[in-house]
């Protein structure tokens, strides 16, 4: 056998060895990069499966988003750890199965995008979900749902991840909300490059703190391994500000104001519903802004009936994508997604303020950053934020995540959401709603900008 001496404290990152020696049913290891949070866990299910005296007949699962990315990635790292360690003898990895062995004792790769290697979760001792930002929430949910079952050892789960962005489910599920009997079954622990830095080169060093200059939002999340909105500068809403425009709780409808209804039906239904006012020359911003609710439900007459108990007796102003003219698939019989909202809401004619044509990226996305820069804007967080389990009307009303698509839409070179769009078909629906609204409403802020060369139509 090897004289490689496992206790040796100078193998291990100290920060995360409480995460090892004193383990909880969900252990988040989190923080910058080269933290040494991979490489702990690294070296924890080898030391697992090398110690046959305690284990036997015992499977490890190491879990990615995709599977086609762990050969190189992580696998790779087991590999030359192992040859690192000089266990090559007794520890095989074996590439075409995507297995490390020793003895009885295995460790399994998988991927998310597997469903039938993701029954076989069933039978690990340890789950560690590598890179877990890149997962749903349905991809976790799918996780925890198979590791179950009675075993001579408790199951756990190990979760390592940059924390890329403060919308991200994770944040959400184990810090903001975590249900207070799960309080003493998650260990999280947090470090940063320097709480391993006797392990790297001095040059990784100096790339960690030159990000401070060269992309703050990178040191951030890199660096500082603290939450983050990433790429600030491809951003959609580059110039929202969740401190500056969220505030906690309900905000209430004006019953002197039209209460605006603004929609977009791609994949389900969706509705923004806002109140403004315009303000004098005199005055030092342009408009009063408040977004009160986003709804997200398949049935459009249940969307609309809500409202109407919800708002009763305002005068409503009816927004949205010019496609609603003519789709019928989410809608009953034959109909037109706006015949339906003008018969369930008693919608006259001059309130139907539909545009001709969708305007493209780049004039919303102008219009959108001088809004939040020229007007006061307040959002509901309780009724826009990221969708809660209990968030929902008396008629079962989903409420939408519109803060979340401002925190993380972004635009390619040519300034489309597109590519955003594909990566992320589950989003992007509250802020198309939200363009629509701006744009027929705000379109006049960007009169200097001479945007009718990219296509910008009016409305009917």
């Amino acid at each position: 056998m090897p004289s490689l001496d496992l206790s040796d404290h100078r193998l291990w990152t100290a920060r995360y060895l409480p995460g090892i020696t004193n383990p909880r049913t969900y252990n988040l290891l989190w923080g910058s990069a080269g933290s040494g949070k991979s490489q702990t866990m690294i070296q924890f299910f080898l030391s697992e499966i090398f110690d046959t005296q305690t284990n036997q007949n015992q499977t490890f699962f190491v879990v990615r988003k995709v599977a086609t990315t762990i050969r190189n990635s992580v696998f790779a790292d087991f590999k030359n750890k192992v040859t690192d360690w000089g266990l090559e003898k007794w520890i095989h990895a074996k590439a075409a199965m995507l297995e490390i062995q020793c003895g009885t004792n295995r460790i399994v790769f998988i991927g998310c995008d597997n469903p039938e290697k993701l029954k076989s979760l069933a039978q690990a001792k340890y789950i560690w979900v590598e890179e877990a930002t890149e997962l749903s929430f349905d991809d976790w949910t799918q996780i925890t749902l198979r590791l179950r079952g009675k075993s001579v050892s408790k199951k756990r789960f190990f979760v390592t991840f940059n924390p890329i962005s403060d919308s991200h489910w994770i944040k959400r599920v184990f810090f903001d909300e975590r249900h207070k009997l799960e309080a003493d079954s998650v260990l999280d622990i947090h470090g940063t490059y320097q709480d391993n830095i006797d392990k790297l080169d001095a040059e990784y060093v100096a790339r960690m703190e030159a990000l401070e200059v060269i992309n703050p939002t990178m040191h951030q999340i890199y660096a500082l391994g603290q939450w983050g909105v990433w790429d600030r500068e491809s951003l959609f809403c580059q110039h929202f500000d969740e401190k500056r425009h969220v505030v906690d709780g309900e905000i209430k409808a004006h019953p002197d104001y039209e209460l605006y209804l603004s929609f977009d039906f791609n994949v389900t239904n969706t509705c923004v519903l806002f109140q403004f006012i315009r303000n004098t020359e005199k005055h030092a911003t342009l408009a009063h802004i408040n977004v009160l609710k986003c709804y997200r439900i398949g049935d459009l007459v249940q969307l609309c009936q809500t409202v109407r108990m919800e708002y009763p007796g305002l005068r409503y102003i009816i927004n949205g994508d010019p496609a609603g003219r003519s789709r019928s698939a989410l809608t009953h019989g034959n109909q037109s997604a706006y015949q339906i909202i003008s018969t369930q809401l008693n919608i006259a004619t001059e309130q139907l303020q539909v545009m001709a044509s969708a305007p493209s990226h780049f004039a919303t996305k102008v219009i959108s950053d001088l809004v939040f820069q020229k007007c006061v804007v307040r959002i509901s967080k309780t009724y826009c934020g990221v969708p809660k389990q209990l968030a929902y009307t008396p008629t079962g009303m989903a409420y939408g995540d519109l803060i979340s698509d401002f925190k993380e839409a972004k635009v390619d070179r040519i300034v489309s959401l597109d590519p955003w769009k594909k990566k992320n078909p589950d989003k992007s629906h509250a802020l198309d709603a939200y363009r629509y609204f701006i744009f027929t409403n705000f379109r006049d802020i960007a009169a200097d900008y001479n945007l009718s060369k990219f296509g910008v139509d009016g409305f009917d």
